[in-house]
């Protein structure tokens, strides 16, 4: 049985410990390995637990987790997809473009060299890859 506490974990992120957030929050973390998850794929996997959650809770959700950090945003592996992914630290992505799959590259695995200057008033926050495997 995991020690995780899905209600602690919420409340040190600042976000209210509802039923649908404290069975998201078990999912995503309960197992502390890193997953890689659409909302879609989630909203199944809570009907097939018996606990259907709207698509439009899951989403709000994983926007809440993302903004207070437990989550980070993949976009660009599959058109028109959002993949989140739990673990938050540095790091680059292959994307299997036959199953979907997204595997973490370590940051230092990568190395970067002559990025563009930012625009007038911007600065690189981040360079997140994704590199397409067939």
């Amino acid at each position: 049985m995991s020690d995780f506490d899905a209600a602690s974990f919420l409340d040190r992120l600042g976000l209210r410990a509802t039923r649908p957030r404290l069975r998201i929050a078990r999912i995503l973390f309960a197992d502390r390995q890193d997953r890689h998850v659409t909302a879609e794929w989630l909203a199944d996997e809570l009907a097939r637990q018996q606990h259907p959650v709207a698509l439009a809770t899951v989403y709000n959700t994983l926007h809440a987790l993302t903004e207070a950090g437990a989550l980070r945003e993949v976009r660009g592996a599959s058109p028109g997809t959002i993949v989140f992914d739990t673990h938050t630290g540095p790091h680059h992505h292959f994307y299997d473009e036959t199953t979907g799959e997204l595997t973490d590259i370590p940051a230092d695995a990568i190395t970067l060299q002559d990025l563009p200057q930012a625009p007038d008033g911007k600065t690189i926050s981040g360079c997140d890859i994704v590199i397409r495997l067939r």
